[in-house]
């Protein structure tokens, strides 16, 4: 513990008496309603908020520059096209700086609990998605992305989810409100369909209403009808108990309850199955970064017509969200590192066959099915290595904030993004699917085998105990 002045020291027990006194009348009083069933509800919407807002912008992102950049004949091919995408990549840049900020958000977290980032991060993606739906340029609409970008990766409903299910089944209700939010990424397919005029390309625009709704309402319920987690209260009002001697004994231990920035810090890197879990991250996220430009690579075949994509868009987040509900058995069953290599090379073969398809004019309901399996593959195995190997390798008291460490690794997503972006006029939309291969497919067997070799399974720990060894 640092140093204090004796004021100091009075001033600190009275403001951690007050939030002892707070947090046992939050233990103590029941919640608004009682059901877990009607947690796993108001979680599970928050997923299709969180699902949609995390989609939306890159199913219209073309539409949105044929709009605002008055490309002609709303062409992705034209050189106009490939020089828009370049200014967007471009103008984005100072926006990254935001990620940098975003790890050390999550971890207020594990120092003002879960039930407010909860609210927040729920009602940043409905006004971010809300800034998109009304930018006057292209610039306002990077302002938006850049929100809902902000918020996306907190999953905060995730670890709620982790913190309040019972041990056996958590991987299995994580996949299945996973699942369940994932279908309404179709939504996006219906309301393209519904609002969406080729005529009339402003119309691009009416596609985000529904969505931008669904997320602030349901981030209003979310506030007042859910509690903090039982975990969190437990290991929070337990710290706040232990005199200063105490503290100041488990402090020398490396193991302080405030824990923070520093003790997870070191707990990744002292601890090799974090240390490696960071370099899987690290080298996963470049996949993910080459992974993005499904519009382009559909257009760019020349098979597709405006029916056809709307079809393609209804049917593949079905795809990928049957597939995700049923990860989670897969996880339990098979365990983390055996579930992840499977999760991957069906990412790969899903990807083969979607950019491949898209050339041979295979038809909208087969690739719907293979991007939706790539899709499925991809992100089952992301949320192993983001979410659940990390969330069950870290003690409670750090536990968001090794999450949020381990996710700086996201920076090779960003940077790959970044340099695809600026020199896309120079790849051009016709070659984008064999240049995302080119890097895909070989970083996902990395990935997928040093995750068989380097990491410990993790399935059944005990999430109240690990890491306090």
């Amino acid at each position: 513990m640092k140093k204090e002045t004796a004021a100091q020291t009075e001033k600190r027990h009275e403001k951690e008496a007050k939030e002892l006194s707070r947090l046992k009348a939050i233990q103590a009083k029941p919640a608004l309603v009682h059901s877990f069933w009607f947690l796993l509800v108001i979680l599970t919407i928050i997923y299709i908020a969180d699902e949609i807002s995390s989609n939306v912008n890159g199913v219209m992102r073309p539409y949105m520059i044929f709009d605002l950049f008055k490309i002609p004949n709303a062409d992705t091919t034209t050189s106009e096209y490939g020089s828009a995408v370049s200014v967007m990549a471009i103008a984005t840049i100072p926006t990254y700086f935001l990620t940098a900020v975003n790890p050390l958000y999550r971890t207020l977290a594990d120092r003002f609990g879960r039930k407010i980032f909860l609210f927040i991060n729920t009602l940043g993606m409905g006004l971010g998605m809300l800034i998109c739906m009304t930018a006057a340029n292209p610039y306002i609409f990077i302002v938006g992305s850049c929100l809902t970008g902000f918020f996306t990766p907190n999953d905060m409903q995730v670890i709620y989810l982790m913190e309040t299910a019972p041990i056996k089944h958590r991987a299995k209700l994580c996949s299945i409100t996973k699942g369940i939010g994932l279908l309404s990424v179709s939504l996006i397919g219906v309301f393209r369909s519904m609002f969406y005029d080729p005529n009339d390309l402003t119309t691009w625009r009416m596609v985000y209403l529904i969505p931008v709704l669904i997320a602030l309402i349901i981030s209003v319920v979310a506030y007042l009808f859910t509690k903090e987690t039982p975990v969190f209260l437990e290991r929070r009002i337990g710290y706040l108990e232990k005199s200063d001697e105490e503290r100041a004994a488990e402090a020398a231990k490396g193991k302080s309850e405030n824990g923070g920035i520093k003790e997870a810090f070191r707990y990744i890197f002292h601890t090799p199955q974090t240390r490696t879990l960071v370099v899987l991250v690290f080298i996963f996220s470049i996949a993910v970064g080459m992974s993005g430009y499904v519009t382009e690579v559909l257009l760019a075949g020349g098979h597709m017509n405006d029916g056809d994509m709307n079809l393609f868009y209804i049917l593949e987040p079905l795809v990928y969200a049957i597939f995700a509900f049923f990860s989670g058995f897969l996880t339990d069953a098979m365990g983390r590192k055996n579930s992840g290599f499977l999760f991957g090379m069906l990412a790969i073969i899903g990807q083969c066959v979607f950019v491949f398809g898209s050339r041979a004019g295979i038809g909208a309901v087969a690739l719907a099915l293979a991007n939706g399996l790539m899709y499925g593959g991809l992100w089952s195995l992301s949320d192993l290595l983001f979410i659940v190997m990390p969330g069950e390798s870290a003690p409670t008291r750090i536990r968001a904030t090794v999450m949020s460490l381990i996710s700086y690794a996201y920076i090779s997503n960003l940077i790959v993004t970044m340099l695809v972006g600026i020199f896309y006029d120079r790849i051009g939309s016709a070659r984008i699917g064999t240049f995302q291969l080119f890097f895909f497919v070989p970083f996902i067997l990395f990935t997928i085998i040093m995750l068989k070799l380097k990491i410990k399974e993790t399935k059944d720990t005990d999430l109240s105990t690990v890491g306090e060894d």
